[in-house]
């Protein structure tokens, strides 16, 4: 409490001395009849130039100059009788003024409309409140708080790492599922939350590590439908259609009827085996199913800075994935849209010449790209 009286004092002198330092300083004040004699020699300049340019006649100026003298003489006596001179009480009453009346006036106001005996509500105060009125940044505050001085307490990573997920915070995430699974002992649900956060956390790719903690979740469940799931990602991503579609039959053979995430299984295995199916063209995920709709759901709530640098990470990913598998042509083309509209056309025009040189034996592809091409305005 001391301390913030202190530096309403300090507030105050600095107040008090920005309105002194200029009243202690005379300024020079320039005497009026110095102007009224340089005016009367400018004057008397300009009415000899006119006379020796034959403008106006001797006579003429004789009596300009004449006129000129009067009233450099009677502005003499004008000032001379009512100038008055300014007074230095003057600028001793507006410091006064300052010196008084400024910090009554403050602290005046702050008593009455502030409230001085108001203690501060620190962080630790905030957290010790009732749990119903914290806002979820705050509740997960309190449990990072608990779980500095509890570093062993696995329920506190348990309830973490979901929330974790939840607030777009994937590398958080990995590394609560590991404390999760170090203390509490694996599972497959639990290797299986590590295994989607690596992959949120690596945007969108299906990493080597990601897969090893999938791996792990179908040796402790072989139906565990996000290591069914993810895995057939990682086989599509690597290229590997028959694999892929063997973890996604399987997920659809082991799922029930109304699980949310069938209609997007059913739409991949349509697309990668050329089947038609019910879900090709209805809406792909009714709730909170499907691993690419909750990670788009979760982007989409980012702020704007890092919805941008997740998505840029992204398409870095696909980019580097394509380096090692040229081979699938939907790739390129999402990576040469996703360069466009990033508004990154060099990077666009490389990934469309990468695209040709691993398709240039192939006709169908190779007049998708130049499509693509004049679509996007990336010709010559």
């Amino acid at each position: 409490m001391i301390t913030i009286w202190i530096i309403f004092a300090l507030l105050t002198g600095v107040a008090v001395f920005s309105v002194l330092w200029p009243l202690s300083r005379t300024p020079r004040e320039q005497d009026p009849r110095e102007l009224d004699v340089a005016f009367y020699k400018a004057q008397t300049a300009e009415i000899d130039r006119d006379a020796s340019r034959g403008l106006i006649g001797a006579e003429e100026a004789g009596t300009a100059k004449t006129e000129a003298a009067r009233r450099l003489m009677a502005a003499a006596q004008r000032d001379s009788s009512g100038a008055s001179q300014s007074s230095p009480w003057a600028a001793r009453l507006v410091a006064i003024a300052a010196l008084v009346f400024v910090p009554i006036v403050a602290v005046g106001l702050y008593g009455r409309i502030g409230q001085p005996g108001l203690r501060d509500l620190p962080l630790a105060a905030r957290l010790n409140g009732p749990a119903e009125n914290m806002d979820l940044a705050t509740a997960v505050a309190k449990i990072e708080r608990h779980l500095a001085e509890a570093p062993n307490d696995g329920r506190g990573y348990a309830v973490l790492a979901p929330t974790y997920m939840r607030m777009g915070r994937p590398d958080d995430a990995v590394r609560a599922y590991a404390k999760v699974i170090e203390l509490l002992g694996p599972s497959a649900e639990r290797y299986a939350g590590l295994g989607e956060a690596q992959v949120y956390a690596a945007s969108g790719v299906v990493t080597a590590d990601a897969k090893r903690s999938f791996d792990q979740a179908l040796a402790l469940d072989a139906n565990s439908a996000r290591g069914l799931f993810y895995l057939g990602l990682a086989a599509e991503q690597d290229g590997d259609k028959a694999k892929a579609l063997d973890q996604w039959r399987k997920l659809v053979a082991i799922s029930p009827p109304d699980a949310p995430w069938l209609p997007t299984v059913k739409t991949k295995i349509a697309s990668l085996s050329g089947e038609t199916s019910p879900e090709a063209s209805a809406p792909q995920a009714q709730g909170e199913g499907g691993g690419q709709e909750k990670m788009a759901a979760a982007i989409q709530a980012m702020p704007d800075d890092q919805r941008q640098a997740v998505i840029h990470r992204m398409v870095d990913g696909l980019a580097e994935r394509l380096k090692g598998n040229g081979a699938d042509l939907e790739g390129w083309l999402r990576l040469v849209r996703a360069y466009q509209v990033l508004n990154e056309p060099d990077k666009a025009k490389d990934a469309l010449a990468g695209a040709r040189r691993n398709f240039a034996a192939d006709a169908d592809a190779k007049k998708r790209l130049d499509d693509l091409a004049h679509e996007l305005g990336l010709e010559g």
